[in-house]
């Protein structure tokens, strides 16, 4: 299997875990995103105001398919 088909098979696996959180509702904590990122809640305030990282919903938790279509865009 060549590279190209290696990074096409990974970002067809990404693509169908980012639609079944999406159908589940997958919900982050704050912990849980600054562990995922490995970033300071101070980085998490400012990528939101900067990078346009997803905000938290009214419950104070990240939609996991929101933060993985950001991290694909980066």
């Amino acid at each position: 299997m060549t590279e190209t088909a290696i990074l096409e098979r990974i970002d067809q696996l990404t693509s169908a875990v980012q639609e079944l959180t999406k159908h589940l509702g997958t919900r982050l904590t704050r912990a849980e995103v600054l562990e995922r990122c490995q970033i300071h809640r101070n980085t998490l305030t400012r990528w939101q105001d900067e990078r346009g990282f997803p905000k938290c919903g009214a419950d104070g938790k990240w939609l996991l398919s929101e933060v993985m279509e950001w991290e694909r865009r980066k």
